[in-house]
């Protein structure tokens, strides 16, 4: 069962990154109920499209224990993850993906930014076909986008 208390670790470092003029995104990896990793998507401040939370959280994990291979961790975001985060998700084989917003919430809360299920759409692929297990803690999602509407409440550059 997942820990709400990652999960709301999740929502506060995407609130945070906000705060810091950052994107609402981010990732927390556990393995055995320990946290392994963080990151926060910092696409806006190092003009890197591949910087999202995901990614950064499997950087930081594979570096500290040394492996490629995440079997066994879990991953918390805020929304559900892009095509290109769920890649290196599946290639790191973390087994289970645990979301506040699910894709179409989250697209209507960031009308400006490309749309999740579009881009799935465009792969032609269907979530659940994709590997690992996926649970939405729904009880999360209002606040997940809440940190989506903060971010839509500032400017961005």
């Amino acid at each position: 069962m997942p820990d709400r208390s990652h999960m709301q670790r999740t929502i506060e470092l995407a609130r945070r990154n906000v705060a810091d003029g950052g994107w609402p995104f981010s990732a927390v990896i556990v393995r055995g109920g320990a946290v392994v990793s963080e990151g926060v998507n910092t696409v806006q401040k190092t003009y890197d499209p591949s910087n999202h939370a995901e990614i950064a959280a499997i950087r930081a994990a594979t570096t500290r224990l040394r492996t490629l291979d995440l079997s066994g961790c879990e991953m918390y975001v805020v929304g559900l993850p892009c095509p290109m985060c769920m890649t290196c998700i599946l290639v790191s084989r973390i087994e289970r993906v645990i979301f506040a917003v699910d894709a179409a919430a989250k697209d209507k809360a960031l009308s400006a930014l490309p749309s999740t299920r579009e881009l799935y759409r465009t792969l032609g692929r269907d979530l659940s076909a994709m590997g690992p297990d996926f649970v939405q803690l729904s009880e999360f999602s209002d606040a997940g986008v809440d940190v989506f509407n903060e971010w839509n409440g500032k400017a961005r550059t």
